[in-house]
Order: C-alpha cells, then sequence, then structure tokens
C-alpha cells in the first residue's frame, strides 16, 4: 500500500505507520482510500482507521478516527478526523474537535519535522480526549440498560456502560421512552463555569508558551550565530597578528640586506678608486684574464683550458666548411687545415678526458 502511495518520503512513512499500528493507545489498521480536498480534487492516500483510547473518571473509553498521511509526510502534518457512528455526534463545545470532525489539537497544529511523529500524535489526542471527550451517543428510548450495554460492547468505542443516564433530551414520550444523549467519555450534564474558564485559561497557556518558546529558539539561534561570528573574529585576529610578525620580520631582514649591500658597493667603490689607472701593459691584461677563473687544483684549470679550445676549434671547422661552400678557399687548403685541426681536437678530447679521470668526474 506504501508503494502504491508513493509518498515522498517511504522510509518515514513506513516508520511511523508501524509505530501508529504498535502503539499501546490506540487499534488501528492501514487502508489505501481515496481522499478529497477543499478544491475538488482527490488523491488515494494512506489513511489509519480505528480507535485511540482515552481516559476519563476512571473509565476508559474509544474514539474512532481516522488519520491521513500527506503524500509529504511527514515534512507536511497528516490530517485525522473523529468518525463518529450513526448513534454518535460530535460534541459542539469541544476544543480539540472541529464540528465537521477534523482534529485541532496543538500538537497537530504545533507539527514540525523531524521533531514530530505518528506515535506522539496519538498519544497526545489521547491526551486531549482524556481531557474532554469529542463524542456524545444517542441512545435510543425504549431500550434497557442491558440492551445498551450490549450495543456498546458491540462496538469498541466505550469498554465501560455502567454509567449514570443522563438527564432527559429529547422531546416528549414517557420515561421508558425518551432519548437520552451522552458522550463517550462522561455524561450529558451541566457544564459548571470553571469548566470554560479552565478551558480558555489551558488555551491561552499553550498559545503563550508556544509563542515564548518560539520567540526562545529564534534568541538561542540568534546567539549561536554571534557566537560564531565572535569565534570567527577571534580566529581572524590571530592570523592578522602573525602575519603582521611576519611582515615585520621580514621587513628587518630586508633592512639588513640593504645595509649590506650598501656596504659592499662602498668597499667596491673605495676598491676602484685605489687600482691604478694605466693597465695598457699586455703582460698586466694577461694576468688579469688568468686570475679571472679560481680553480680548486691544477688538474681543472688544465680541463677548462683543453675544453675551451676544444670548442673554438669546433668553431673554426664551421666557419672553414662554410667558407668552402662559399668558394672562399680552395679544396687543397681546406683539407690541409682540417687534417690539422682534426688531430690537435683529437689531443685535446684525449686531454680531457684523462682529467676527468684524475679528478674524479664522470666520464662520457
Amino acid at each position: 500500500m506504501i508503494n502504491r502511495a508513493r509518498p515522498t518520503n517511504r522510509d518515514l512513512v513506513r516508520r511511523d505507520v508501524l509505530q501508529g499500528i504498535n502503539s499501546s493507545t490506540s487499534n488501528l489498521i492501514l487502508k489505501l482510500v481515496e481522499y478529497y480536498y477543499n478544491d475538488g480534487t482527490a488523491k488515494e492516500l494512506l489513511c489509519l482507521y480505528g480507535t485511540v483510547t482515552c481516559q476519563y473518571k476512571g473509565n476508559r473509553y474509544n474514539i474512532p478516527i481516522e488519520i491521513f498521511l500527506q503524500p509529504e509526510h511527514p515534512i507536511v502534518a497528516p490530517v485525522a478526523y473523529v468518525k463518529p457512528t450513526t448513534d454518535m455526534y460530535v460534541s459542539p463545545t469541544s476544543r480539540d474537535v472541529q464540528p465537521d470532525g477534523t482534529v485541532i489539537i496543538p500538537y497537530m497544529r504545533n507539527w514540525r519535522h523531524p521533531n514530530s511523529d505518528l506515535n506522539n500524535l496519538i498519544n497526545a489526542m489521547s491526551d486531549a480526549f482524556s481531557q474532554s471527550p469529542p463524542v456524545y451517543s444517542n441512545a435510543g428510548g425504549g431500550g434497557s440498560t442491558t440492551t445498551a450495554a450490549a450495543a456498546t460492547h458491540s462496538t469498541p468505542y466505550p469498554t465501560h456502560t455502567s454509567m449514570p443516564m443522563p438527564s432527559v433530551m429529547g422531546t416528549g414520550g414517557s420515561a421508558a421512552s425518551t432519548s437520552h444523549s451522552y458522550p463517550y467519555g462522561y455524561p450529558q450534564t451541566q457544564i459548571p463555569q470553571d469548566v470554560y474558564r479552565d478551558s480558555l485559561q489551558t488555551a491561552v497557556f499553550d498559545k503563550v508558551r508556544n509563542r515564548l518558546d518560539e520567540t526562545l529558539q529564534i534568541g538561542n539561534a540568534q546567539i549561536d550565530s554571534l557566537r560564531k561570528t565572535e569565534q570567527d573574529l577571534q580566529e581572524g585576529d590571530k592570523k592578522l597578528q602573525i602575519m603582521i610578525n611576519e611582515a615585520q620580520q621580514q621587513q628587518i631582514q630586508a633592512q639588513n640586506y640593504i645595509s649590506n649591500i650598501k656596504a659592499k658597493t662602498n668597499e667596491m667603490l673605495d676598491a676602484t678608486q685605489k687600482m691604478p689607472s694605466s693597465s695598457s701593459s699586455l703582460g698586466k691584461e694577461n694576468s688579469v684574464k688568468d686570475d679571472a677563473l679560481i680553480t680548486p687544483a691544477p688538474v681543472y684549470k688544465q680541463l677548462l683550458q683543453a675544453y675551451a679550445e676544444e670548442h673554438a676549434i669546433q668553431d673554426l671547422l664551421y666557419y672553414l666548411s662554410d667558407g668552402l661552400r662559399r668558394e672562399a678557399i680552395g679544396l687543397d687548403i681546406y683539407l690541409k687545415h682540417v687534417r690539422e685541426l682534426s688531430r690537435k681536437q683529437f689531443i685535446l678530447r684525449a686531454t680531457m678526458h684523462k682529467c676527468r679521470q684524475i679528478a674524479g668526474l664522470s666520464v662520457k
């Protein structure tokens, strides 16, 4: 039946249906019926029908009800009705049931998912009906107490029938043919004024309490939001302090670097000014060039010189080939120089190979 009804939340609907069927305060059965909305549309809905028990003045009574589960259950509250039989009618003074049988107890008006479920709804209906039973029975005249008891035992509604008979509610006829009226919860007697006062006080108290609960929930939510904002601000302040300290340290390091660079610059300027202005001597120039690269050992210097000469020979061979291609030189001159340069290049490569072995470097 749940699959046929196709509710939005099947697992939650199955949970609530099982809770309603297994409830200790009710005797309900599941069925699938056509439900007609106020706008004229109809839809197949899951319906739990049966009775819910209530206690009144030491007696236990069963109230017939029907609970329709909406397709969006439990996001949307169910619709419940009190379904009086042909010998019953809804109490016109009930604050929990409308004249058409619609149940309007506070729990249903304040339905909120996920805090509300079907089991608690049934218990709330039982508590509300125990305070103010919503239906009355029209017992036909001419029948004895035994007949009334037998008729009541044939239905599951009141389980106790040895209640005092109410005052006459019908018109005409003798005492034996008068029509008595009493509710399935308490006899139809004169309702004292304090009952109305207590009912009004209870309704006002429930409304004020609900409004106070909503206000407290809103206030608590705002407080939690402000606390979260305060925590975020404190964490942000700590991060800003760390970033400021790091920036200050980097600024100090940068100033130290600038000071060191200025000092080195001044030293280089002083050294430049102290150098002699005359540097035209060829031997002097050669000594500066020789000292331009400092090697840790003579073998590295020899390796460097052989490497440079080998590349110079490679460039010279290229230009000789280019000159031959452009016919700037003859073939005999080209071959002569190529033989000499190739022999020298071979010796330089052998020298580099030996130097790399001595220096412990990788040999290609």
